[in-house]
C-alpha cells in the first residue's frame, strides 16, 4: 500500500499548511527595517518605510530564502495577511512537535529580526483564479 504524506491538490487549488505565524505591521522592528534597508542598498535603492510596507512580502521572502520557511500572502494580499512557516514535510524524523515549533519560531525570528509571541498551526486553501 502506498501512503501519500504531503498535500493533495489539483491545478485549481493551493494549500498552505505550516507551523508558523501571520506577519503584520506590528512585527516590524528596528532590526527588520535595517535588514530591509541593507537589501535595498544592495539593489542600489534608497527606501522609505512606506515602500517597505508596500513590498513587505517580497522582503520577507528575500530574508527567509535559503531556509525551510515558506511565505504566502494568500489570494487577497494585504500587509496583515503574510503567512510564514515551515511545512510539516520539513519536520525532522527525530524531532518532536515542540522542537519543530521552537525551530519554526527561532528561524523566523532570527531571519526577520522580529519577536513573535508564538507560532501556530496555519492551514489555508484557496482556489487559483
Amino acid at each position: 500500500m502506498k501512503i501519500k504524506v504531503d498535500f493533495v491538490t489539483n491545478s485549481s487549488s493551493v494549500s498552505f499548511v505550516v507551523m508558523g505565524a501571520y506577519i503584520s505591521e506590528k512585527h516590524i522592528s528596528h532590526t527588520f527595517l535595517q535588514k530591509v534597508k541593507e537589501i535595498a542598498q544592495e539593489e542600489g535603492r534608497d527606501i522609505e518605510i512606506e515602500d517597505i510596507l508596500e513590498e513587505i512580502d517580497d522582503y520577507i521572502e528575500t530574508l527567509l530564502s535559503g531556509t525551510d520557511v515558506e511565505v504566502s500572502t494568500g489570494p487577497d494580499y494585504d500587509c496583515d495577511n503574510v503567512m510564514v512557516g515551515i511545512p510539516y514535510t520539513k519536520m525532522n524524523g527525530d524531532e518532536t512537535l515542540n522542537q519543530f515549533k521552537e525551530r519554526s519560531k527561532t528561524t523566523i525570528e532570527e531571519k526577520l529580526g522580529i519577536k513573535l509571541d508564538k507560532v501556530i498551526h496555519i492551514e489555508a486553501c484557496w482556489e487559483n483564479r
